[in-house]
């Protein structure tokens, strides 16, 4: 795969789970938005993976992230938990074949993205929420005492 050296940052356990639950959506032109683009290289990776047609969406706080738009790659600047910018998407964009939520790792964000994203994913469409370790590694802190926590994955499809 080349992604044209863009940056790609991510676990590695998660292209298995990502395969597991993508793979049905490969060469069928599907809609796909990820939260979260930092240095565009992912977006490159799931529109060679996605294959022909497809079309991929980002959102990204940084308005530099705008340099990784390409043929049928999109990207909105803003924050996802902002109820107009995820409008605007999803009037652009009714039907929304995957979801990937790799931003902000701030539980009020990732809610308040996913519940009217939800709602715009097709039939048998998948949302993915990477990186929930983060989110009990800052309760773990508080509550837990020096124990350790393992990483959990949440996926919805």
């Amino acid at each position: 795969m080349n992604n044209a050296n863009k940056r790609l940052h991510k676990w590695v356990h998660y292209f298995n789970i990502c395969e597991r639950h993508l793979e049905r959506f490969r060469i069928k032109s599907p809609v796909m938005l990820e939260i979260g683009v930092f240095g565009g290289g992912s977006l490159q990776m799931w529109k060679e993976y996605l294959g022909l047609g497809c079309k991929v969406i980002g959102i990204d706080i940084n308005p530099e992230c705008k340099e990784h738009e390409y043929t049928d790659i999109e990207i909105f600047i803003g924050s996802q938990n902002d109820p107009e910018l995820i409008e605007e998407i999803s009037t652009k964009y009714p039907e929304i074949g995957v979801v990937l939520d790799d931003g902000s790792h701030m539980m009020p964000h990732m809610i308040a993205s996913f519940e009217p994203l939800y709602h715009r994913l097709t039939k048998n469409g998948c949302c993915i929420v990477e990186d929930t370790h983060m989110l009990l590694a800052r309760v773990s802190r508080r509550l837990w005492r020096g124990r350790q926590l393992y990483g959990i994955r949440q996926i919805k499809t």
